[in-house]
Parts: structure tokens; sequence; C-alpha cells
């Protein structure tokens, strides 16, 4: 499953110093182009401190790294578009 390189959505539970800690992610096309369908935005830390996180699904059909709903990309960045939590790496095909 390809890493988290890093992740800039501070208010993620699942971040951590710009590192995210959830043991899998989903990218999702919901309110805006590639949503990481994992954020959430909660006073209480989450995830695995020890583990870095991967992209476990990604939903993004239309995206040059998607092979049949996985994501192909060696890593991948999360980070603010249009004020949610997106995958910056996200590339139409």
């Amino acid at each position: 499953m390809p890493v988290v390189n890093s992740c800039q959505v501070d208010a993620c539970a699942y971040n951590a110093e710009h590192a995210c800690h959830a043991l899998a992610i989903t990218v999702e096309n919901s309110s805006s182009p590639a949503q990481c369908g994992t954020f959430l935005d909660t006073g209480i830390r989450g995830g695995d401190p020890e583990a870095t996180g991967h992209v476990g699904a990604c939903k993004m059909s239309d995206c040059q790294h998607n092979v049949r709903f996985e994501c192909q990309a060696p890593g991948i960045t999360v980070g603010h578009l249009e004020h949610q939590a997106d995958c910056l790496t996200y590339a139409p095909a």
C-alpha cells in the first residue's frame, strides 16, 4: 500500500507533526476532487503513533495512479484543497 508521505491537515485526529498515523486511509470522490475519507476533526488524537499511514482504498477511478480502485503511486501527500482534506497526488487520467 502506498505511504502517506505527509499530511498538512493539522486538525485531523490521525495527524501528528504532519505525519499520518491512521493504519490505512480511504480516498474518495465526495464534495471535492479526491477527499480523504478518513479525515476526523476531533480533540482526541487517534491512530497508532508508531505507524505510518498508507492508502488502503482509492475510489478515484479517474486518477492516473488508480488501478482497480487501488492506488499505485509510490506515496501520496494529503493537504487542504477547497477547505477539505484532499489527496494532493490525485492526477486526472
